[in-house]
């Protein structure tokens, strides 16, 4: 794979030929690194998303439409396969709103927002409304959102912070019946992250679309299962 700067002088990327057929998109907090044992069976290209790996981030947050919308100026004309993890799913989901591809393959995407579902934010709507009353600060606001968020919310910046609860709270459940090509679905048995029945649903809302369940696999699976996903994609 060979490092370059995408056209808009901002995103990084590895690619291994010239027409890459398929974009591999990675999930939070990851990068394009993390495909290097599936990328190589492929003539493809992997983006670090903006904001994370070596791309240059978004200096607002944005929703998962919002870097399809911005990620499809910069995807080469010659992919025909989008495949994403995690978060880089539901990228792949809009995307193929945007765009006519052969297939996308989704793993491990929360796709669905089920009703039973926790919200880990939801903690924060009173002092979400004391913060808009300047009664609780800016800073302390930070503190608390550090205290009890995900570890992948206190990692990340503010941006990216507001970015993951936007792609959090999204929920899908009206686009994937839109859907107009074939979506190969893929999620760990145990996967905590993006539970099996998450897929589940997916799978019943699209119109072309093929399930695999990963036995006892949870939601980093890339490497642990590279064999089974390196064949669904090549389906």
């Amino acid at each position: 794979m060979i490092a370059k700067v995408l056209s808009d002088d901002l995103t990084y990327a590895q690619v291994n030929s010239e027409n890459p057929n398929i974009c591999f998109l990675h999930g939070w907090g990851g990068e394009s690194n993390d495909w290097k044992n599936i990328s190589k069976e492929f003539e493809c290209i992997a983006i670090d998303i903006p904001g994370f790996g070596k791309s240059v981030p978004f200096e607002l947050s944005g929703s998962p439409e919002f870097y399809a919308e911005y990620l499809v100026e910069l995807i080469p004309d010659s992919v025909e396969v989008i495949v994403g993890h995690s978060f880089g799913g539901v990228i792949a989901v809009h995307l193929s709103q945007l765009k006519n591809y052969k297939k996308i393959v989704v793993i491990g995407s929360p796709l669905i927002r089920s009703p039973l579902q926790s919200n880990p934010f939801s903690l924060f709507n009173l002092f979400k409304f004391l913060n808009k009353l300047n009664i609780i600060s800016d800073q302390r606001m930070e503190k608390i959102k550090k205290n009890y968020g995900s570890d992948d919310y206190k990692n990340a910046n503010k941006d990216l912070r507001d970015t993951l609860v936007k792609a959090v709270n999204h929920n899908m459940s009206e686009i994937l019946p839109k859907i107009n090509t074939n979506v190969q679905l893929v999620y760990g048995e145990h996967d905590l992250v993006a539970p099996l029945e998450n897929g589940k649903m997916a799978d019943s809302l699209i119109p072309d679309s093929d399930l695999t369940i990963l036995p006892k696999e949870n939601h980093f699976c890339l490497n642990s299962s590279k064999e089974k996903i390196i064949e669904i994609i090549k389906r």
